[in-house]
């Protein structure tokens, strides 16, 4: 499997940039002669200008391929990435995308070498470093993931504050929505998470459904964000109100590290709150044969993902038949880690991509229940047409 560099960050994040803009209500004339894959497990955003202020008029998802222009429209570093902004072509939607979190996977040989930013340069290197190493791994990799000194969780049963979250709705942003926004349940409190100041927040939102007034004939597309804004990496929906809510550590640099492919051999430990030790804790593994690679993706016999959990003593628990998709490949990836359901110990969002759409599964922990790992919410996007 191809070890690639994977980012999520919310475009939230306060940038710092410069921009020159073509003239109103002028197209850059160009003819797309770089292919970028999307490497944001949320998707990038195309906006009718190059401004993260500017109106969403699309968006990639993640692995998707995009076409954009050579000639650039002003940089932009987030958290030391730098980035540029390029008008691009992706299905129906034509404007401008930032690139930070895109690797060049095509560039046409009427862009030369030299015209090639920095960025590109060690994106490519990496994207083929990853082919090389992906050959000789063979799927097994170890842990990278470290976990810090905590509390000992809350053990609530389901009859306690944890109630609440027995019941729970998962959904992303999306640009646009083409299923049934009907099963979207609106009597329910939604919940943004955040990525600021190096922590997630989670804050209730507004949630707003709004029907596109550009649908294509015969179809209604949808956009799916807070209110307010945009940039959540994903959002909850509960029955009730919370407000005691903990803010997490970013992980997302320890995910980068790592490949986020659920391969067989991979053994991840994964955090609460904070890195080091805690009895929050939990090591994600996985275990099958892999007999050979067909397009990139392993042939799989005897796939199992278990968690381990550490309380009184160590037990192990098998969450495969909990999975309904597993992607492409076989093997889904992990999206996200943390303490969603504040009990003290690590939930977690499996994604798992097919051509044509994306699932996303949401793990919660519950130690003092019968079932201590349990599916609690599903979200399915599809690449809309």
């Amino acid at each position: 499997m191809h070890k690639y560099i994977y980012r999520f960050k919310c475009l939230s994040i306060s940038l710092m940039f410069s921009i020159h803009y073509p003239i109103l209500g002028q197209r850059p004339d160009c003819d797309f002669e770089v292919t970028l894959q999307v490497e944001a497990l949320s998707g990038m955003r195309i906006r009718e200008k190059p401004d993260v202020q500017a109106k969403i008029v699309g968006s990639a998802p993640y692995k998707s391929h995009v076409q954009a222009c050579k000639e650039k429209f002003g940089q932009t570093t987030v958290e030391g990435i730098n980035g540029f902004w390029r008008y691009v072509s992706f299905k129906n939607f034509k404007g401008y995308m930032w690139d930070g979190y895109t690797v060049p996977i095509l560039v046409r040989e009427s862009l030369s070498g030299s015209n090639i930013s920095e960025n590109e340069t060690k994106a490519l290197k990496a994207l083929e470093d990853s082919k090389i190493e992906a050959e000789n791994q063979h799927g097994h990799q170890k842990s990278v993931v470290q976990t810090e000194q905590g509390k000992k969780p809350n053990l609530q049963t389901s009859s306690g504050k944890s109630s609440i979250f027995q019941d729970v709705k998962f959904l992303t942003e999306s640009y646009p929505y083409c299923e049934d926004v009907t099963k979207i349940d609106r009597t329910y409190y939604y919940y943004g998470i955040y990525l600021e100041d190096d922590y997630y927040h989670i804050r209730p939102i507004d949630l707003s459904i709004e029907l596109r007034k550009d649908n294509p004939r015969g179809k209604m597309f949808f956009d799916i964000k807070p209110s307010n804004g945009d940039g959540t990496l994903f959002i909850i929906g509960l029955p009730e109100v919370f407000r005691d809510w903990k803010k997490i550590k970013n992980n997302d640099f320890i995910l980068t590290q790592i490949n986020r492919t659920l391969t067989p051999g991979v053994r991840l430990e994964l955090y609460p709150y904070q890195p080091g030790e805690s009895l929050g804790n939990i090591r994600l593994m996985t275990s099958g044969t892999v007999s050979t690679y067909v397009n990139d993706c392993p042939v799989v016999q005897n796939y199992r993902l278990q968690v381990e959990l550490n309380v009184d003593v160590k037990e192990i628990f098998d969450i495969t038949n909990q999975i309904q998709y597993f992607g492409k490949c076989g093997v889904p990836d992990i999206y996200w880690f943390g303490d969603l359901n504040q009990d003290g110990y690590t939930d977690f969002i499996l994604v798992s991509e097919y051509p044509g759409f994306s699932v996303f599964t949401l793990f919660f922990s519950q130690p003092n229940e019968r079932e201590k790992f349990k599916k609690v919410a599903e979200w399915q996007v599809e690449d809309c047409d």
